[in-house]
């Protein structure tokens, strides 16, 4: 008789157990639900679940049985004429068909109908306790009647309440970034578009770098390997030679092992015997936990079923260091970053006082000679890079840089801020180039001016909180100068106004100059 065992899984569905048991003809399908564990939901426990696996068994016009301890499942299998096993070695011993019919069975299966009506009929009785009892109907309208008078309460607690807040704000740092473009083929910045006047100074520079080579190359492999339980599933003796095929199902690529040895088993059904097996490939991958070779290839399927009680183990490969594409980069990118910075130095250094440069835009403008002392793949401990290259500098005068940060910090501020004069400052950073060649650079521009305090912000942010958080998240938010001045009536409210217009914002003049 030919059967097929199918292996469930916690995050299985009727849909992936439906996959599983696939479009092949059968004449017994066995499922096997997982061991339940905690915190996890027993998969394909509903009473619909059970029936739809059984319709769709019934149409691949095989019988199903089911192996499970779970006492729902249990339920819908008797209710539906299925057969339940406790382990996959009893059924294969066992003879048994499914109810082809769909229609459930009024009845339970053996052992567990008694059990069932003694739940129903503890249900019915708690079901009408619960719903006649008048103390509880008397709990029930006392919460009830709190809640109200609670909600009240609270209402008078959000409309009462008036607040009056002072604010004296300061001085505050603003910083604004600009990328300007230094372009070497004008002659006069346009400061309006953040362009700037730049020039180019090269020079040859050579260098050589070496590194560990960190990526890695097979040398041996072996083989996992372990032991298969084979079971006879006829009357009839049965001969196992070593070299047949077994393998994995429960994996979207299944996994084949051989048998070792020859093996034999009597002509009873149910006897077992144990082989030895090894993976077909080498690998790791062949590294299996127990129960998941479920599989007999060839014209023994029909004869025995198998599996493994242990983990399938051994499985390696022993690997040697070699040159990896990413260790050539890190390698060029190295040598690169150093030449850069030769070609830097070396150009700074006869650079008039007026002028101003920046490591950033030193770029390799053309490489002379580049030379790998390994290719990709090679085996090695080291990786050796040497290249000669012409590096170009970017220089530029920093005040045409910085009249274009002032711009950008001045649009930054808008209308309603005063930017303090004396306060003004400014950096140069990162810089970068692109494919027509003009330089990017960033301009960071800081000032301090003083700010206008938006008052749906204040409310925003001091909104039914306590005096104490209110002022703090003030100070937090806001640029002040002095702790918030708060006063709520009546004075015993120790919290904001739920309603925003129950508070009054007033807001003082900057104390700057005044410091």
């Amino acid at each position: 008789m030919r059967e097929q065992l199918v292996n469930l899984e916690n995050n299985d569905d009727y849909h992936s157990a439906r996959d599983k048991m696939g479009q092949v003809q059968v004449d017994r399908i066995l499922l096997v639900w997982p061991k339940p564990t905690r915190g996890q939901n027993v998969p394909l426990s509903r009473r619909l679940d059970v029936l739809l696996m059984h319709r769709h068994s019934t149409r691949l016009g095989a019988h199903l049985g089911i192996v499970t301890d779970h006492e729902q499942i249990i339920e819908h299998a008797g209710a539906l004429g299925i057969p339940v096993f406790d382990s996959v070695t009893t059924a294969h011993v066992s003879l048994w068909r499914s109810r082809t019919s769909l229609r459930p069975d009024i009845t339970k299966p053996p052992g567990h109908s008694k059990s069932l009506k003694l739940a129903k009929h503890y249900l019915d009785h708690r079901t009408k306790i619960r719903n006649n009892n008048p103390r509880l109907d008397l709990i029930r309208g006392g919460i009830l009647t709190a809640i109200g008078m609670l909600s009240i309460g609270t209402l008078v607690l959000l409309a009462i309440p008036t607040a009056t807040v002072t604010l004296t704000p300061k001085y505050s740092n603003f910083e604004s970034q600009v990328n300007v473009i230094a372009d070497p083929n004008i002659t006069a910045p346009d400061y309006e578009q953040d362009i700037i006047v730049a020039t180019s100074e090269n020079t040859i520079v050579s260098g050589e770098v070496e590194i560990e080579a960190t990526g890695t190359s097979d040398l041996s492999i072996q083989y996992a390997s372990g032991t298969a339980i084979f079971t006879n599933l006829t009357f009839q003796p049965v001969t196992i030679p070593a070299g047949t095929a077994v393998s994995t199902s429960s994996r979207l690529e299944p996994i084949s092992y051989v048998t070792q040895h020859d093996a034999a088993l009597d002509g009873k059904r149910g006897l077992i015997t144990v082989v030895e097996v090894r993976a077909a490939l080498p690998g790791p991958v062949a590294n299996v936990g127990p129960s998941l070779i479920n599989r007999v290839e060839g014209p023994l399927s029909k004869q025995v079923a198998v599996t493994n009680r242990q983990a399938i183990t051994g499985g390696q490969t022993v690997i040697v260091p070699a040159v990896t594409r990413l260790d050539r980069s890190k390698a060029y990118d190295t040598l690169v970053n150093n030449l850069r910075g030769y070609g830097f130095a070396d150009i700074v250094a006869n650079l008039p006082s007026y002028q101003l440069s920046s490591i950033e835009t030193a770029e390799i403008k053309d490489v002379l000679d580049l030379n790998y002392s390994h290719s990709i793949g090679e085996h090695t401990d080291k990786l050796t890079v040497t290249m000669q290259a012409i590096i170009s500098v970017t220089v530029i005068d920093e005040q045409d840089a910085y009249k274009v940060g002032y711009k950008t910090l001045q649009n930054q501020l808008g209308s309603n801020m005063e930017l303090y004069e004396d306060t003004v400052q400014y950096s140069r950073s990162n810089a970068s180039t692109n494919q027509l060649g003009d330089i990017f650079i960033q301009v960071t521009t800081t000032g301090i001016a003083a700010p206008e305090i938006e008052l749906s912000n204040v409310n925003n942010t001091i909104r039914w909180k306590p005096i104490t958080q209110a002022k703090r998240d003030l100070l937090q938010t806001f640029a002040l100068s002095k702790i918030p001045e708060i006063v709520i009536r009546p004075a015993w409210m120790n919290r904001m106004p739920w309603l925003t217009w129950r508070t009054s914002i007033t807001v003082n003049s900057p104390d700057y100059m005044t410091k």
